[in-house]
């Protein structure tokens, strides 16, 4: 049941990952100017890739933990820091900080969530849930994917702005 997940799931992110790339050539000029924009660009791709790579990861482990740990502890440490990145610069852009700031804050816990559990595998057990380290994963791999496809909507449906002189 895992690795049919996995697989879907890997599928899933990379097309998502590709049609994000499409709107993002759409939006290429006018993003390109704003660099609040294209931090947030660059965000919204990690949201698809991340899942995708730990997607993979686990697809080739097969019943071996340290690949996936391993994978999914990476991933979930660069989408910790990439996300504070961009939590730090959404600070900054009074017309961003609503529910772009709102998302951003719902998906740290969820990637320091992969790291904790691909360090202690039996964090799921311990808090009395009866879920294996990729069920529990999986369910993280599934929530990223729909915050990533919301922030992806709201960058896609915002109205287009001139740069100020601080972007």
């Amino acid at each position: 049941m895992e690795s049919s997940f996995y697989s879907t799931s890997a599928q899933v992110a990379f097309a998502l990952l590709g049609l994000w790339w499409v709107v993002v050539a759409e939006r290429r000029t006018e993003w390109r100017q704003v660099s609040s924009r294209r931090r947030q660009a660059y965000t919204v791709s990690m949201y698809f890739m991340l899942p995708g790579i730990m997607s993979l990861g686990s697809l080739v482990s097969s019943g071996q933990t340290t690949v996936w740990r391993l994978t999914f502890g990476l991933a979930g440490g660069i989408g910790v820091l990439e996300t504070a990145a961009a939590l730090w610069e959404v600070r900054t852009q009074p017309d961003y900080r609503g529910r772009i700031g709102l998302l951003l804050g719902a998906t740290l816990p969820f990637y320091a969530a992969v790291v904790a559990v691909a360090l202690h595998t039996t964090l799921a057990h311990d808090l009395g849930l009866n879920l294996k380290p990729l069920e529990t994963e999986a369910i993280v791999v599934a929530v990223l994917l729909f915050l990533g496809v919301n922030f992806a909507w709201l960058l896609f449906f915002e109205r287009s702005r001139e740069p100020t002189p601080t972007d």
